[in-house]
């Protein structure tokens, strides 16, 4: 099993931005990315976390993924926004647009956003948080293409989805928000790239093999891992219900615009998301912040009341897990395993970056 080591946030902040910038992008597109990419591992969502960065870099030098693409508005007509990623890098280009679509929601009420063919933004529950700190419910669909894919259909043993997660966020006035965020697969394929690095097995009924067999083995939902041998596919959640929602992920963020879907784009060192997202002001359903906090903190309170399972595992909210994390993180530091960390420096390293001086 591979070991693993605490690193700094603010140290990863600063490299992820010198890598960044190193490769040709701006300033103000690194700082995005990183404080991003870190908020993941702070969160404990390290498949979302830096250990993106050499994927990300490996798309750069095949040319898949470049400094100067940028993403446009193709269209903004009421509280309809459309904007065309470009295959652009993915954190600063999603920001951009629900920077936008919040700017529009807090005028009208309401925005409706379709992001198309963006590189690979990240953790979508970082697009709710942001929504929510600007008094907004959000919704977003995201779907994969640009890889093969890599989640079955409910009784299929073939790839047909990707990992196509969903977000939802609601504002507590004063209070932290209900952040509720989850790939439409029983694992996200960045949680199985985690658990192949660190040399561990992952939990059964998660991974089918490339001949429909269950297997713990991450090794087999990763070509490179198995080269010669037939691909296999992680399953989707809760059955039918989950490979339901990846289907209406898939349509919803990229098929009715035309936008890269899984079975048409090329497959190459990429990763291409779009995302369609409905923006609310609470205000408009019901002014009174107050009562707002109310409804959903009492509600809240009887949730967590139930009595646990077991009970040193409390019963949680969407997002309490995540807070907390962050709060341990921030003090212990963020673990990064080895081979992870050795992708990272290397990928630093082809770009003059000293990855261990940070």
């Amino acid at each position: 099993m591979t070991s693993y080591r605490l690193h700094r946030p603010d140290a990863l902040r600063t490299l992820t931005r010198a890598m960044i910038t190193a490769a040709g992008w701006n300033e103000a597109e690194a700082k995005e990315t990183a404080e991003h990419l870190v908020l993941a591992n702070l969160s404990g969502h390290d498949s979302h976390g830096v250990g993106m960065l050499p994927l990300y870099f490996n798309a750069l030098a095949d040319g898949n993924l470049t400094p100067h693409a940028k993403p446009a508005i193709r269209s903004e007509a009421g509280p309809f926004l459309i904007v065309d990623g470009n295959v652009a890098l993915g954190q600063p280009t999603a920001r951009l647009a629900v920077d936008r679509a919040v700017a529009i929601a807090q005028t009208g009420g309401v925005a409706v956003l379709n992001l198309l063919d963006a590189h690979h933004i990240g953790r979508i529950g970082h697009y709710s948080e942001v929504a929510a700190a600007a008094g907004l419910i959000s919704v977003f669909w995201v779907n994969v293409a640009g890889r093969p894919p890599i989640v079955a259909p409910f009784a299929a043993k073939q790839a047909r989805f990707g990992t196509n997660p969903i977000s939802t966020g609601i504002p507590v006035p004063g209070g932290a928000p209900l952040i509720l965020d989850f790939a439409t697969s029983r694992m996200a394929h960045g949680k199985a790239r985690v658990a192949l690095n660190k040399g561990v097995t992952v939990p059964e009924g998660y991974i089918i093999d490339g001949e429909g067999r269950p297997t713990v083995e991450p090794k087999h939902v990763f070509p490179q891992a198995i080269p010669g041998l037939p691909l296999g596919a992680l399953l989707p959640f809760g059955d039918h219900k989950g490979a339901g929602l990846s289907l209406i992920a898939e349509l919803l963020s990229a098929g009715l615009m035309g936008a890269a879907r899984i079975d048409e784009k090329p497959h190459r060192s990429w990763i291409i998301n779009s995302l369609f997202g409905v923006l609310i002001d609470p205000a408009r359903l019901e002014p009174d912040a107050e009562l707002r906090r109310q409804r959903i903190e009492s509600y809240l309170a009887f949730v967590r009341a139930a009595a646990p399972q077991d009970p040193s595992q409390p019963v949680l909210a969407p997002g309490d897990k995540e807070r907390a994390t962050r709060t341990e993180r921030e003090r212990d530091g963020i673990p990064l395993d080895d081979e992870t960390w050795s992708q990272i420096v290397a990928a630093a390293r082809a770009h003059g970056v000293d990855a261990e001086s940070f």
